[in-house]
């Protein structure tokens, strides 16, 4: 911690780690200071003619315009809200039409039009986890396959996170319904926030024997079509996973007496985008990998055959906010945050429900915004009013939900957790906006 006197009464507090900031502050709150403003994650205090500026954003020069220079830090990024017409529930009620079964949402003109072109025997939704607009812009030839049949761009499903998006596509309802709203909840049955995927306790990692499948059911989206319908996934016991077996299997799958729809996921790049961030060279690697086993397998399906392919979300480069170490907001909660680290939802102690937005909006509202849940599902972000909401819904989005809107993202869990470079559940158009490659043979 660096002290330097600005001028009489004013000081500016520098802290190298940010568990030190948190602590201090609330020491400091704690002293009768109040916040009177806030600034790129920086906070000024006053008790008295005493202020001074806490921050963990490192200054060459420190002076009386230090707050404006903090200020011109800020980044201003394109969001993009939720929309439950452009996005892949969307291309799923066009095939459900296609078969003269009921809709839920509507349907898209574009694919529409293709399924009228003729009757297709083989459907093929395949998700390239993480692969968002600005990854395909940034990382494939523009003569490479995933460019070569690029058709439009959807909105990711809400939260732009895989639980979600995945889980989503599969059923063929929006999150609301289905449940699957990130990557953990918080289930009151046992009282612990379990990873949805594998039922393990979240924090500590430990199987907690909950079958979060049975408390959050759902079909598939092709069930009642009379179909051969398919999953296609890695066997996610084994830490290597191959994308070109992933595709003999799909290959595999395809029946010649039987119409087919196919689901197919892959979940790269967002491991290597979590690892290495939007820009590194690998991956350009992985991609161009994912291009070549494309027009290999493309060459190999049958005639009559569909292909789209698209993505849960998309990624953008983040930093951390050690949120774990904020005493200010734990001191809060009825319990830990849940969700995702950038759509983050906090049950709340009745005493602080009424100064909780406030509070954390002074701390964090350069970097999230802050919403009562049940503004969030009048706005439409999970799925439209008129979805049936899962019964776990009320639990899992607790009484308010923070959604980030630039490059920042809680670490909720502890200091040992992993750094990540690269994230999603925001609505940053990087996160937002995936491709929708058509391919038709």
């Amino acid at each position: 911690m660096k002290i330097y006197n600005i001028k009489k009464n004013w000081e500016y507090w520098f802290f190298e780690e940010q568990e030190e900031f948190y602590e201090v502050l609330e020491n400091t709150l704690n002293k009768g200071y109040q916040i009177i403003d806030s600034f790129h994650l920086c906070v000024e205090v006053k008790k008295d003619s005493h202020k001074i500026i806490f921050s963990f954003i490192e200054q060459e020069v420190v002076d009386e315009t230090i707050k404006d220079r903090i200020k011109e830090m800020d980044k201003s990024y394109q969001l993009v809200y939720p929309s439950y017409e452009t996005c892949i529930l969307n291309t799923i009620s066009s095939i459900r039409k296609s078969y003269n079964r009921p809709i839920y949402y509507d349907t898209d003109p574009k694919i529409d039009s293709i399924l009228a072109e003729k009757k297709y025997k083989n459907i093929i939704i395949m998700l390239l986890d993480g692969l968002g607009e600005n990854i395909l812009d940034k990382h494939s030839k523009d003569n490479a396959f995933l460019k070569r049949y690029h058709s439009f761009t959807n909105t990711a499903i809400y939260p732009s996170t895989t639980a979600a998006s995945t889980t989503s596509t599969k059923n063929g309802l929006a999150p609301i319904c289905t449940g699957w709203l990130g990557w953990e909840n918080y289930f009151k049955e046992i009282d612990r926030n379990i990873i949805l995927f594998n039922g393990k306790n979240y924090f500590t990692e430990e199987p907690t024997g909950f079958n979060v499948y049975k408390a959050l059911p759902y079909t598939f989206f092709y069930d009642d079509l009379d179909v051969n319908g398919s999953i296609i996934e890695p066997d996610f016991s084994k830490e290597e996973r191959d994308f070109k077996e992933i595709l003999q299997n799909s290959l595999k799958n395809l029946k010649k007496n039987r119409d087919n729809i196919q689901y197919v996921y892959f979940t790269d790049p967002d491991g290597l985008l979590h690892e290495f961030g939007t820009r590194d060279i690998q991956i350009t690697k992985c991609i161009d990998e994912i291009n070549n086993a494309l027009e290999e397998y493309v060459s190999k399906l049958p005639s009559d055959t569909l292909l789209i392919i698209s993505a849960d979300h998309g990624h953008t480069d983040v930093k951390p906010i050690e949120l774990h170490a904020c005493k200010t907001i734990q001191k809060m909660l009825k319990r830990s945050p849940s969700n995702d680290s950038r759509c983050i939802t906090f049950c709340v102690l009745d005493e602080y429900k009424e100064s909780f937005m406030e509070t954390f909006k002074a701390l964090f509202g350069y970097a999230y915004d802050i919403y009562p849940s049940s503004e969030l599902i009048d706005k439409e972000f999970f799925g439209k009013r008129t979805d049936v909401p899962s019964p776990y819904v009320k639990d899992f989005l607790a009484d308010f939900v923070a959604v980030a809107k630039n490059e920042y993202y809680f670490n909720y869990k502890s200091n040992d957790n992993m750094v990540f470079k690269s994230h999603h559940a925001g609505i940053t158009a990087d996160e937002m906006l995936v491709p929708v490659i058509i391919y038709r043979k």
